[in-house]
């Protein structure tokens, strides 16, 4: 269906391959930005794995897994207590996807060149060990994608805006009181 409507069905393997690596450029254009950003003004320091995080991840999710049943319930279904930016399984989400990113890069070239980057395909073992873990990491990428949107869009249009220019009415009003 998806081939079909947008004219990359049969016989267009070409065009196909163009958009593929027009979105893969679009992609690691991203993350060297990303990356960038997060060495320039110290936003790694959040992303850090600490030693609590495996207790307060499971928490998180327990607090994930239970919020919808307690609104649909109208129970209260308390916040675990974060006290830094992020809570732990925001941390390890954000410490793992530019690390999983990476990866599908870096596998992806593995198949595009895999005779001038034979070590490169060498460290997936092979090309068809490049090509599964250039697949299954793209679907974790995805997977990542949607729930992390809705997640976002259910917080509010501050916190869309916040990841797009850095600064949040929230953090304003938090630092002169209101």
């Amino acid at each position: 269906w998806v081939y079909d409507h947008f004219s990359i069905g049969p016989q267009r393997l070409a065009l196909a391959l163009r958009l593929h690596w027009f979105f893969a450029y679009l992609f690691m254009a991203n993350g060297l930005l990303y990356l960038i950003g997060l060495l320039a003004g110290g936003g790694y320091k959040a992303l850090l794995p600490r030693r609590s995080d495996v207790k307060d991840v499971l928490a998180m999710q327990w607090y994930y897994i239970g919020l919808v049943p307690a609104k649909l319930l109208r129970r209260p279904w308390p916040h675990p207590a974060v006290k830094t930016k992020y809570n732990a399984l925001q941390r390890a989400a954000y410490f793992a996807m530019p690390a999983f990113g990476a990866l599908a890069v870096l596998s992806g070239w593995a198949m595009h060149k895999p005779v001038q980057l034979s070590w490169l395909e060498r460290l997936f073992v092979n090309y068809n060990g490049a090509r599964v873990v250039h697949f299954w990491l793209m679907c974790v990428l995805a997977a990542f994608v949607l729930p992390h949107v809705l997640l976002v869009i259910a917080d509010g249009w501050d916190t869309f805006r916040s990841m797009v220019t850095g600064w949040s009415a929230r953090e304003k009003e938090d630092r002169h009181g209101r």
